[in-house]
């Protein structure tokens, strides 16, 4: 089985990845946020010395934050050291833009970024517009003592809404996807996808849907509420932000409960930033690496938790992986947000839902 761990770049814990590796992960993916986590090409760097097969990447980065042949340097120059497993994963991102006061990459700015990114790392010549002049770009060394393009490189694209799953159809190998174990929502996004991917001309498959879950293996005599407090905090939140759009577009299929809670709680995590005593971004961001704030911890219910989560014991987290890839996942993936318990939850994961993978 084919299944993706991610985390912050925390430098001095690339141990993480090889303790993913030998549990049977395949992939291994690790945030950029510039104001609030480790670098994470260095973090990569050090991880392709201490490994040997799983894969390797950014999960995801931007295109704004670097500029798209920086990017492209960055993610080859990683591919020198672990050839053919390295991957891209970008997005219009979220925490990385947030905490710096601006807003995230539009859907626009990524199609371009994308097209330059994928140009370079296919080995041709580019366009490309920069501090208002446009030049022509491609990598000058073709013969691999800097960087690697030669072994093949493939884009993960984190997309939400119709427009996002379009964008993702046009460039993308990967789609990363806010997904829990509800076979309802899986089935939608599938079918958009597969729709989206039809209309780009491309063939059926083309793009393989990878669901992004919240993990917390549960405890003997644990609740959902275990989740929450010692696992995956406001993560379930993050799904309801994600996805709040694109579920009342289809709240005839969805249901409505499910798209009120989670459209709710989403409205109320992000409050109104424009509100005379709203916080600093600089001190709403601090409080993100300090975990879950209390202030949050009555948002999370045990429905968002069931229906965006990938947590229960360990025969409970074996069936409901089977039911994500059933239902039209391709691959399954546990975003540990919390890189302080990360070891614990790469331990869980491998003696529960890779364990007889």
């Amino acid at each position: 089985m084919d299944f993706c761990i991610g985390t912050c770049a925390k430098i001095d814990q690339v141990d993480l990845v090889k303790q993913a590796e030998d549990v049977g992960a395949s992939h291994f993916g690790v945030g950029e946020g510039p104001l609030l986590f480790s670098d994470p090409y260095q973090y990569l760097a050090l991880a392709a010395r201490e490994t040997s097969s799983i894969k390797l990447g950014t999960w995801v980065t931007n295109p704004l934050t670097r500029i798209a042949p920086v990017t492209a340097n960055s993610i080859a120059t990683v591919n020198s050291l672990a050839p053919g497993r390295v991957f891209l994963g970008i997005g219009t991102a979220n925490n990385a833009l947030r905490s710096m006061g601006n807003r995230p990459a539009k859907l626009a700015e990524l199609n371009g970024a994308m097209e330059i990114i994928r140009g370079l790392l296919d080995g041709r010549r580019v366009p490309h517009n920069w501090l208002g002049q446009e030049r022509e770009i491609e990598f000058l060394d073709p013969n691999g003592h800097w960087y690697n393009f030669a072994d093949p490189i493939d884009i993960w694209m984190s997309a939400g809404g119709p427009k996002g799953l379009s964008l993702a159809a046009k460039h993308a190998d990967y789609v990363t996807y806010c997904l829990g174990p509800n076979p309802d929502m899986i089935g939608v996004v599938r079918r958009e996808l597969d729709k989206a991917v039809a209309d780009a001309g491309r063939p059926p498959g083309s793009v393989k849907l990878v669901a992004l879950s919240w993990f917390y293996q549960l405890k003997p005599g644990e609740t959902w509420e275990a989740g929450v407090d010692n696992g995956f905090g406001s993560g379930p939140i993050s799904s309801c932000i994600t996805n709040s759009g694109f579920m009342r577009n289809h709240v005839d299929e969805l249901g409505e409960g499910i798209v009120r809670a989670s459209t709710e709680a989403a409205m109320a995590y992000l409050g109104d930033p424009s509100a005379a005593d709203a916080p600093h971004y600089l001190e709403v961001w601090a409080k993100y690496l300090r975990g879950l704030d209390p202030v949050h911890r009555p948002l999370i219910t045990k429905e968002l938790v069931d229906y965006w989560c990938l947590y229960g014991t360990p025969d409970q987290l074996r069936e409901k992986t089977q039911v994500m890839l059933d239902s039209g996942c391709d691959m399954v993936s546990a975003f540990l947000s919390n890189p302080f318990t990360a070891a614990r939850d790469i331990a869980d994961i491998g003696n529960s839902i890779l364990a007889d993978a």
